[in-house]
């Protein structure tokens, strides 16, 4: 074979859209990163709810993170949202959801849930919201997810068991753990209901729609709840990261991506949540990763790889590659 044939083999565009991700496969890229951001503020919002008050924060964090996406999402004729297209009832379901799974899963923090334990807790959303789907649809989940649902409770259990009892057993450790858990139902729900409204509005309308929902809820709370006192420059820092980074771009990234997603491979992609706030907390100091965590880890991630078609993905990869290797000694 001639330089200027394997030249031009090396540019084929069929080859070239072969390795061109498809837009499932972008989707789940995307969602994973945000997963990264939302495990390291379990870190971030634990240490500042230590010393704000948990709902004034939570109000803060959701009002700058919605105002962001609504301007955003005003600024691009393609995305400005129209509001007569939206499900009324199903757009609060998701912010009564929201908030539920907010307040507990931020008090859970404050009464001393470790961060790498409440992560682990609040991905039990890939049991919970397959088994929302089947109340609400009556449509039972495939075997696949019966799988790697089983998967994540083993890892949850292991990452759970591997916790010291100094760390969680200490003060309102307890209520906090159990909090955690019912944020995990209300955040399974709400990514029930953000698939059931569909093309209504766009990602960026939508991410902010739910986070100024959960602010205005949580507004009659705030003056009974501590208040709004000025917060030193760590919870302004924690405020701005988890307002911009976890909240607002993560929820319009989400909402981008679950178009392109089953309701279960979200769920399940979102169960590699604990990797990133064990990860975090490891490295500062709160907690330590020992080979219990590890192989809790290690089967939240097997769960990932049972669901959809990553397995059956990873084969054919394989496969082609070995096949384009052959087929270039040939030659």
């Amino acid at each position: 074979m001639r330089l200027n044939q394997i030249w031009e083999l090396s540019l084929d565009y069929r080859r070239i859209a072969v390795a061109r991700p498809s837009r499932s496969q972008a989707a789940a890229a995307a969602l994973l990163l945000v997963v990264a951001l939302w495990g390291a503020s379990f870190v971030v919002v634990g240490a500042a709810v230590a010393a704000y008050p948990v709902v004034g924060f939570l109000f803060l964090r959701m009002l700058l993170g919605g105002l962001a996406l609504v301007v955003l999402a005003y600024l691009r004729p393609s995305s400005r949202p129209r509001w007569t297209r939206v499900p009324r009832r199903t757009l609060a379901g998701v912010g009564a959801a929201l908030t539920v799974g907010y307040i507990t899963q931020t008090l859970g923090l404050a009464l001393g849930a470790p961060a790498g334990v409440a992560a682990t807790l609040t991905s039990l959303v890939v049991v919970l919201a397959p088994a929302w789907e089947w109340v609400m649809t009556g449509r039972a989940p495939d075997r696949r997810v019966v799988v790697s649902s089983v998967l994540a409770i083993g890892g949850t259990m292991l990452i759970c068991h591997a916790v010291p009892a100094d760390a969680a057993g200490t003060g309102n450790a307890i209520l906090g753990i159990a909090l955690e858990i019912v944020s995990a139902a209300a955040f399974a729900l709400q990514v029930v209901l953000v698939g059931r409204l569909g093309e209504t509005l766009s990602a960026t309308a939508l991410g902010g729609a739910q986070l100024l929902l959960v602010a205005v809820m949580l507004l009659p709370a705030v003056p009974l709840a501590g208040g709004l006192p000025v917060p030193s420059a760590g919870v302004a820092a924690a405020v701005l990261f988890s307002a911009l980074g976890a909240s607002a771009f993560g929820f319009a990234v989400q909402a981008a991506a679950q178009k392109h997603l089953t309701t279960e491979a979200s769920a399940v992609i979102m169960a590699t949540e604990p990797a990133f706030a064990l990860l975090a907390a490891a490295l500062s100091g709160e907690q330590q990763l020992g080979i219990a965590a590890a192989s809790g880890l290690g089967l939240l991630l097997l769960g990932v790889m049972v669901q959809g078609d990553a397995p059956q993905a990873l084969v054919q990869a394989i496969a082609d590659r070995v096949g384009s290797r052959l087929r270039w000694r040939q030659a």
